[in-house]
């Protein structure tokens, strides 16, 4: 008895749509905690955008176009769940540029150390003079550093200043610059060349990290494109290879293989990764001088 391939074909539509809307959801942004009335709302409102977003619609259609082509379900819910998965897989992380700001912020953490050691001033006078030459990965944060001392005072500019930095390693520096502010004393000098050279030892062990989780992602970027140009070329040249997937039972080995194949591209990616250590300033923390 031969299977009618519009049968066979009606659920794919279904599964395409569902898995490309089930993992678009995954990327939707985090929001904090409100009242059930005006979360909903907000769910509403993210979840029409992302239904219309263009990556969801290239997916649907790319989907729908493999299910018209082999008329294989489970090639199409691969397929439209490739095109949303994909680009973040192989997607560049921020670590390099991460990296960066903290070698900047180590480079004035030492300036401002021996502003301080020379006497030219107080702690704000120290800290505008060290931000006029400021290092480049950081010489919007501290231009407005230096901005916002004059018009929000200093404790409240320096929290903006650790949050636009978003790294322990600020918080660090910006506690122990906030210390100073409020309990006075000596030994700020000290303290800042040590967090110099703590951020220098770190900057050189988060490049040897970097180079070694550049493997991972260079081998996913190799698998997805080895088996891309492989499928590809089967379907153009040697259809006849991919006859059994037609069948009921291929159908459940193909989505066994995607799923493997997922799995293993997920976990490279994770592996590749940049973590991020907590920060030392909670949330209620900034709220609390804001």
């Amino acid at each position: 008895m031969t299977t009618n391939p519009l049968l066979l074909a009606a659920p794919g539509v279904l599964l395409s749509l569902a898995a490309v809307s089930a993992v678009a959801a995954l990327h939707a942004p985090t929001v904090p905690p409100i009242p059930m009335r005006l979360w909903l709302a907000r769910w509403w409102t993210l979840a029409r955008r992302h239904a219309v977003s263009t990556r969801t619609v290239i997916a649907t259609a790319a989907g729908l176009g493999v299910l018209f082509v082999t008329g294989w379900p489970v090639a199409a819910v691969a397929t439209g769940a490739g095109v949303v998965v994909v680009p973040v897989l192989v997607a560049r992380h921020d670590a390099q540029a991460v990296i960066e700001r903290l070698d900047a912020l180590g480079s004035w953490s030492r300036r401002l150390a021996d502003v301080l050691a020379s006497g030219a001033g107080g702690l704000e006078s120290a800290i505008t003079s060290a931000a006029r030459t400021p290092p480049e990965p950081i010489a919007a944060q501290l231009s407005a550093l230096a901005v916002r001392m004059r018009t929000r005072g200093l404790e409240r500019a320096l929290r903006m200043f650790a949050d636009e930095l978003a790294d322990p390693a600020a918080d660090e520096v910006v506690a122990a610059l906030l210390l100073r502010h409020r309990a006075g004393g000596r030994g700020l000098v000290d303290v800042l060349e040590a967090t110099a050279d703590e951020l220098a030892a770190e900057v050189t062990t988060r490049r040897d990290v970097e180079a070694d989780r550049a493997k991972p992602r260079t081998d996913t970027r190799l698998v997805i494109t080895i088996t891309a140009v492989v499928l590809a070329g089967l379907m153009l040249f040697a259809d006849q290879f991919l006859a059994p997937f037609g069948t009921l039972l291929g159908q459940l080995v193909m989505a066994a293989i995607v799923v493997l194949m997922g799995a293993a591209c997920w976990w490279m990616h994770v592996l590749s990764r940049p973590r991020r250590n907590p920060r030392l300033f909670t949330a209620l923390d900034r709220r609390a001088v804001m």
